[in-house]
């Protein structure tokens, strides 16, 4: 569980990441959970991106 806001990521946010480019959270204060489920691996260039990219999109759009 988060204890401190981070650039994309509210206090109290609990969740796992794999080692796959997998990634899940909920978000209570938001009443959001995001899930991406990928393939790629830690391995591909554009991985720990792709999961920055995901969370900051989604955060985004509850804050339009």
């Amino acid at each position: 569980m988060r204890t401190c806001r981070g650039e994309y990521v509210s206090i109290g946010r609990f969740g796992w990441g794999g080692g796959v480019d997998t990634t899940t959270y909920a978000d209570l204060d938001h009443q959001l959970v995001g899930i991406l489920l990928t393939r790629t691996g830690m391995s591909a260039p554009a991985s720990a991106r792709s999961i920055h990219d995901f969370w900051t999109t989604l955060y985004q759009t509850i804050d339009d």
